[in-house]
């Protein structure tokens, strides 16, 4: 006789189990009471947030303001040893279109049932959700993917927890789940560019090529797989500058860049207290490196009574060294 009260127990869960399970086929609203609600408030992308839940209550997980690398939350739920004796004796259930805005003093909703579950014989139950479309989260042993829930106007995901079979212990009612979550990041950064002019006034017109292709980075920032990248800028007014990148995943990563001149570059180098003429000026070692024109130029370095002359024909964009080097040969002789 117990074995049937058992048999016909389980086979009542069964059927309210597939009922809730059934009702996102239906997308319609449906009004509902909660005994109480509880709040969730995740503040950054690297936050995770816990609270404590019973049977009939809910969880509202409020998502932080910028979502942009938030591909899903994850929602784990530790279970009463005594619900899960009580095998798929509480379902959890997961709702879109809720209305009101959840609260603590609110306990009256309506909304459409998207998902549900049972928690079986476990004592925990790892949720993934999905709030965006383009995502990469994956199912796995450890945890139920859950179908594509948009975070609701108001940046909030709605989790409700209700006793799914009759006939049970008062001591379940009486239970409590501790509900965490946290989000999913995607594997993303943002990459942005600040290319600054040699000169105060406005940047010159220039191109900027993000791991060899064209890219708008430089005008807007970009968001780009974590990683190493490369930034390429190029330009007829300044000289071409290269860097790489490591962009780390769910973080914003900026690139300062001083654009140099495309005039030539040139550097003098000889021993101290050389006299040196570049064209009609003159300098003495050691001398800054400094901009010239394209074209020849005509280098003289004066060491003692000792007279060195280059020609020097400069190009754009290039720089370069003229050095004096004095050194002494020994030889033997006879």
């Amino acid at each position: 006789m117990g074995f049937f009260r058992v048999e016909k127990t389980v086979l009542k869960a069964l059927i309210l189990a597939l009922a809730l399970s059934a009702a996102p086929f239906f997308a319609a609203a449906e009004p509902f009471r909660v005994h109480r609600t509880n709040i969730i408030s995740i503040s950054s992308p690297f936050d995770r947030q816990s609270a404590e839940a019973g049977v009939n209550d809910a969880v509202a997980i409020m998502l932080p303001e910028d979502t942009i690398f938030i591909e899903g939350i994850e929602i784990s739920i530790k279970v009463p040893q005594i619900v899960a004796e009580w095998r798929d004796s509480v379902a959890w259930s997961l709702y879109s279109g809720i209305q009101p805005q959840p609260a603590h003093t609110e306990i009256d909703y309506s909304g459409t049932r998207m998902q549900t579950g049972t928690f079986g014989e476990s004592l925990s139950l790892n949720i993934k959700v999905p709030i965006t479309k383009e995502h990469s989260i994956k199912e796995d042993a450890y945890s139920v993917l859950a179908q594509l829930v948009p975070a609701q106007e108001g940046g909030f995901l709605f989790l409700r927890l209700q006793l799914a079979m009759k006939g049970v212990p008062g001591s379940i009612t009486k239970s409590q789940f501790t509900v965490s979550a946290h989000p999913i990041l995607s594997k993303k950064g943002i990459l942005s560019l600040d290319a600054l002019p040699p000169e105060e006034g406005e940047l010159k017109p220039l191109t900027v090529f993000l791991n060899g292709k064209q890219s708008e980075l430089g005008k807007k920032s970009v968001i780009v797989p974590a990683g190493k990248h490369d930034i390429s800028l190029v330009s007829d007014f300044y000289r071409n500058e290269l860097r790489t990148v490591t962009v780390e995943q769910a973080k914003r990563t900026e690139v300062s860049v001083q654009l140099r001149d495309i005039k030539p570059i040139v550097r003098l180098i000889a021993p101290q207290e050389t006299r040196m003429f570049f064209d009609e000026t003159e300098y003495i070692a050691p001398a800054e490196q400094f901009y010239t024109t394209q074209g020849d130029h005509t280098v003289k370095f004066f060491v003692g009574d000792y007279e060195i002359v280059k020609t020097l024909s400069a190009a754009n964009g290039r720089s370069y060294s003229i050095s004096v080097n004095i050194d002494a040969s020994i030889t033997e002789t006879e």
